[in-house]
């Protein structure tokens, strides 16, 4: 059962306080706000924003099972949705590698040149796990501290999706199956919200751990996409 009233409010709290965090005004978002990036540029984007998303899958289902059973059902409609709802070809894995195969076809980008994942991104790769996976911590309720990076990632997730389908509409693929996402990371943003609100007010510092942990860890994230993006020359 979802709290209400004040519940609700300090729900909403915590999502004003992801947007107002230094990551949401990270440069990426200018960037990809600004001048057109290249077909290689958003492939070295795709392949660096794939393999940080491939992670927080496999961290989202460790998540469900961490859960208080009344509060699992708040993450399983997100997993199903990363699997594609029970058709693995309809997985949100396979979008991406889908999209980036049109770019690499129609702009004739080779693979050598593309595959490298920045360090930034492995950064985060490395701080993240402990956001969702919390070692035991005096003070804090580790299933609570999960619900709150979980929020934190969906709500900086729509943001990122809405920048990122701007950049892709330059080469007419912002209605491409991955850009689902903008509509699919408000339902899971809700619905992460809506877990919070199970952990709250009894361990809102707990959530608030989890939530800070992920928005600094994607600092470095974002530092990672915005260093794919603005290499020098080409793939």
């Amino acid at each position: 059962m979802i709290a209400g009233g004040r519940c609700l409010d300090a729900a909403n709290s915590l999502a004003e306080m992801a947007l107002k965090h230094p990551c949401a005004r990270h440069r990426l978002f200018e960037r990809l706000a600004s001048a057109p990036l290249s077909p290689e540029q958003l492939v070295r984007l795709l392949v660096n924003y794939g393999a940080h998303a491939a992670l927080l899958r496999r961290l989202l289902l460790k998540a469900a099972a961490a859960m208080p059973e009344k509060a699992v059902g708040f993450v399983l409609e997100n997993v199903r949705n990363e699997y594609g709802n029970g058709q693995w070809s309809r997985s949100h894995g396979l979008q991406v590698l889908d999209l980036i195969a049109i770019l690499k076809e129609r702009f004739a980008i080779p693979e050598s040149r593309c595959s490298g994942i920045e360090n930034g991104v492995r950064l985060y790769m490395r701080l993240v796990v402990g956001c969702y996976l919390p070692p035991s911590l005096p003070g804090l309720y580790r299933p609570a501290v999960t619900a709150g990076a979980i929020t934190a990632t969906e709500i900086m997730a729509l943001e990122e999706f809405a920048a990122m389908q701007k950049a892709f509409a330059e080469f007419g693929l912002a209605d491409h199956i991955w850009f689902d996402h903008v509509v699919v990371e408000a339902e899971h943003r809700d619905e992460s919200l809506a877990l919070v609100q199970y952990f709250l007010p009894e361990h809102q510092t707990s959530v608030e751990h989890g939530l800070a942990g992920v928005l600094a860890a994607n600092l470095h994230l974002y530092d990672g996409l915005l260093a794919a993006v603005e290499k020098e020359g080409s793939c």
